[in-house]
């Protein structure tokens, strides 16, 4: 074997250990990127996931905030009514000259007290709140 073909056997060796060491290069590449998709695919559903229980979340406090807000209406709606009611009630003749006492009965015996008409009221919202419902079997 002459110089040129120890160069010859050099250089094939040397080819040869260069593709040895880019298909490795390349095979580690294919590796390195194989696992980075699954880890982003993984990192994607993870953020899909939380994103839906999320907004689940958000869409049920949504739901509850307005049923809340409707109840809350209608809370005010029938306090205006009931104090229409009242108001409409105590407009009648019958009242119009009526002094109103409550009657107070103690261990002691029976005492009267006199009532002005928006203690009146206040005192038979509640029970008319309470018959209203039983009404409308609420």
């Amino acid at each position: 074997m002459g110089l040129d073909g120890i160069i010859e056997k050099i250089l094939q060796d040397a080819q040869e250990e260069t593709d040895r060491i880019i298909e490795e290069s390349q095979n580690k590449a294919e590796d390195i990127k194989r696992k980075a998709r699954k880890q982003a695919e993984e990192h994607a559903k993870a953020l899909i996931e939380k994103a839906k229980k999320d907004g689940d979340l958000e869409a049920r406090r949504i739901v509850t905030q307005a049923r809340l807000e409707k109840k809350i209406h209608l809370l005010n709606c029938k306090k205006e009514l009931i104090d229409q009611v009242l108001e409409k009630a105590f407009q009648k003749e019958i009242f119009q000259n009526s002094r109103f006492k409550k009657k107070i009965v103690t261990k002691d015996g029976e005492k009267e007290e006199a009532l002005d008409r928006e203690k009146l009221k206040r005192e038979l919202r509640p029970r008319l709140e309470n018959a209203i419902a039983e009404v409308l079997k609420v």
